[in-house]
C-alpha cells in the first residue's frame, strides 16, 4: 500500500469493498480519490464475481468530512496555471449520478463525522448502515456556496421547517433523525456491524441483487437500536416556530423578535455572518428542489458551484474558514436586504 492510496480496494467472497482511507483528514475527498473510486467501480461493474459494493472509513473519527476544500483552494481555485477550475466538481458530481445508477447493489457503513461529498457519494446505497456515533450535516453555506452534491434532493424531501433548518444553518442529524426521515435504513451499535458485516459476505455467496439486500436487511434489523430523542427532536418546536416562514426575511424577523430565546439567537448571529447571496439561494433551492430528479438537482448544483467560484463567495469562504481561520469573511452582499431575489431565481432556473 502505497503512502498516497487514500482509497483502497479489497474484495471478500462476493463483495467488493472500496474503503476510505485518509483518517488524518477524515477521509475528505480530493480529485484522485474521485478518479479511483470511479475505476473501481467500473472495472467491478463488469465482474461476474462480485454482487455487491461496500463502502466502509478506515478513520475512526467518521465516514467521510466531505470535499478536500484545502485542496481545491490550492490547486484550483487559487492556481494560476489551473485552467479547469472545476473539474474536481464535474468528475466528482459525474461520480456521483454513476453510483445513483449503478448496476450492483451498494451498502454504506455511516458512522462518526458524515459530510458533504461522502454523503453524496453514499446517500444512493441501496442500504444504509447508521450507528450512534453519526454526526450528519452538509454545512455548505459557510463556506460560501449551498448543499450540493445532489443532497438538495433529499433536503427538499424534508418537511419545510427541518429541510430549511439544515439547508440554512448546516444543523446536524443523528442516526435516529436519519432513520425517521429515511435517510438511512437501520440503526445500529457499533460494536455490532461486524456481525452484520460477516453475514453481509455470507449472504453473499447465496444471493445477489434486491435479494441480497433484503436479506442483509433482515439480518441487520435484529441489531437495531430503539430510537431516542435527539438534539433537533428536543429542538423541534423552535425549528418549526423560527423556519417556516414564506421567505427567508421573514425566517430573520422571527430569530430577531425571540433573540430572548438562546436557540434564534445563536442561529440568528451564526446566519448572519455567512454568505447573505447563498442564504437567499438556498432557501430558493428548497422549493425548486421538490420538482427536480436526482440528476436535475446534481447539475443544478453544478452550475451554482460555477457561479460561486465566479463571483467568489466559495474562495472567500474557504479563505476565512480553513486557510486564514480568521473568522471575518468579505462577502460580496454585506446583509439580506442587498440581496436582488431576481438574481437568486434566474440562477435557479433551468
Amino acid at each position: 500500500m502505497k503512502k498516497d492510496d487514500f482509497i483502497i480496494s479489497k474484495v471478500i467472497k462476493n463483495v467488493g469493498i472500496i474503503y476510505f482511507n485518509r483518517p488524518k483528514k477524515i477521509n475528505a475527498i480530493n480529485l484522485k480519490m474521485v478518479k479511483d473510486i470511479r475505476n473501481i467501480l467500473e472495472k467491478w461493474e463488469k465482474d461476474d464475481g462480485i454482487r455487491a459494493i461496500l463502502f466502509e472509513s478506515k478513520s475512526s473519527k467518521g465516514f467521510c468530512s466531505g470535499g478536500d476544500l484545502v485542496h481545491l483552494y490550492n490547486d484550483f481555485i487559487i492556481n494560476d496555471e489551473c485552467q479547469d477550475k472545476d473539474e474536481l466538481f464535474v468528475k466528482e458530481f459525474d461520480l456521483d449520478k454513476y453510483v445513483a445508477s449503478y448496476k450492483k447493489p451498494i451498502v454504506s457503513y455511516w458512522k462518526g463525522i458524515v459530510m458533504g461529498g461522502g454523503i453524496g457519494i453514499s446517500i444512493n446505497s441501496d442500504f444504509i448502515i447508521s450507528d450512534e456515533s453519526v454526526k450528519w450535516a452538509m454545512p455548505e453555506t459557510r463556506l460560501g456556496f449551498v448543499p450540493d452534491v445532489g443532497v438538495g434532493k433529499f433536503i427538499s424531501s424534508l418537511p419545510q421547517a427541518l429541510g430549511q433548518y439544515l439547508g440554512l444553518c448546516g444543523g446536524s442529524l443523528a442516526s435516529p433523525d436519519l432513520i425517521k426521515h429515511g435517510l438511512a435504513h437501520v440503526y445500529i451499535d457499533s460494536k455490532d456491524y461486524e456481525k452484520i458485516r460477516e453475514k453481509f459476505f455470507e449472504l453473499s455467496e447465496n444471493f445477489r441483487d434486491h435479494e441480497l439486500i433484503g436479506k442483509l436487511r433482515e439480518e441487520a434489523e435484529k441489531y437495531k437500536k430503539e430510537i431516542h430523542e435527539t438534539l433537533v427532536e428536543k429542538n423541534a418546536d423552535k425549528i418549526e416556530k423560527y423556519f417556516s416562514g414564506e421567505t427567508i426575511a421573514e425566517i430573520y424577523e422571527k430569530l430577531e423578535d425571540n433573540k430572548e430565546d438562546e436557540f434564534a439567537s445563536d442561529i440568528l448571529k451564526d446566519l448572519r455572518g455567512k454568505s447573505q447571496f447563498m442564504l437567499a439561494l438556498q432557501f430558493e433551492k428548497y422549493f425548486i428542489g421538490k420538482d427536480l430528479t436526482y440528476v436535475e438537482t446534481v447539475d443544478l448544483d453544478q452550475k451554482i458551484l460555477k457561479y460561486s467560484l465566479e463571483v467568489g463567495e466559495m474562495q472567500e469562504g474557504i479563505r476565512y474558514k480553513m486557510i486564514d481561520k480568521d473568522n471575518n469573511p468579505d462577502w460580496k452582499y454585506k446583509s439580506l436586504d442587498e440581496v436582488k431575489i431576481e438574481e437568486v431565481k434566474k440562477l435557479l432556473e433551468s
